[in-house]
């Protein structure tokens, strides 16, 4: 009976061992993601903004929505560690709004995310949602029958040269479905995250790699697209090259 008052009395001080083992023993830091948009060296202006293709083709742009998902951390070691499962991005105001994330404080050497959203997530029923929940119902980026939308990007192309007076173009490209799913890396250099105070961290889009470079998208043959069958082709194209829009800065 002895050898057994004795297991029971030590049984408090090994979960009161294994509890301190367990519990997280790493600084915190807040990290906010601001990001910013830009056609080549100008800033994304809804109000003003005229831009150029680099053959002479205007255009500008009116909406841009995105969702980001399983942003990760890249550690110094390798190792990375996921700081937001999903976040929407609305440039509708001008302005875009950042998402602030709880990290462990160090040193970060990389970012990765993906742009849209897995097939779990895309199998998101908004409604089920509350309004808060950046896959919930008041974005109006779901599709009865095709899901989330993934990028919206709309805006108006001059065909002819005239100063938008005649021979327009509405460009209106609304990426969606599994297929156009895509994984970003970004190395940009180390970047540290610190216990005490906000650390901001800008991710940086810029539109022009849309249609700039090889492989870019020719706004007048593809002026769009809406993800279906018949034209998936633009959609799967505006992915890949929308993956690559992407960089950090500190």
């Amino acid at each position: 009976m002895k050898t057994y008052r004795y297991i029971l009395l030590l049984l408090p001080v090994l979960f009161l061992v294994t509890g301190c083992h367990d519990k997280d023993t790493h600084e915190h830091g807040n990290l906010k993601l601001q990001l910013n948009a830009y056609v080549g060296s100008q800033p994304l202006n809804f109000g003003s903004g005229i831009y150029n293709d680099g053959v002479s083709r205007e255009y500008y742009f009116s909406k841009l929505k995105f969702y980001l998902s399983h942003i990760k951390l890249v550690k110094e070691d390798g190792s990375e560690v996921e700081v937001e499962d999903v976040a929407f991005f609305d440039y509708a105001d001008n302005a875009w709004k950042s998402d602030l994330v709880n990290a462990d404080a160090g040193t970060y050497k990389g970012i990765k995310f993906s742009v849209g959203l897995d097939p779990t997530q895309n199998s998101t029923t908004p409604t089920d949602l509350d309004d808060s929940d950046p896959l919930g119902p008041k974005d109006d980026m779901h599709w009865d029958w095709l899901k989330y939308r993934f990028v919206i990007l709309e805006g108006t192309a001059d065909t002819l040269g005239n100063n938008f007076a005649g021979g327009n173009i509405g460009l209106v490209y609304h990426v969606g479905r599994d297929t156009c799913y895509r994984q970003v890396s970004l190395s940009n250099g180390n970047f540290t995250v610190n216990a005490e105070g906000e650390t901001v961290i800008n991710l940086n889009v810029d539109l022009q790699t849309l249609f700039t470079g090889a492989g870019a998208i020719d706004m007048f043959v593809e002026p769009g697209t809406q993800s279906e069958n018949s034209d998936l082709a633009v959609a799967i194209k505006f992915a890949d090259r929308f993956a690559q829009t992407f960089s950090y800065s500190e």
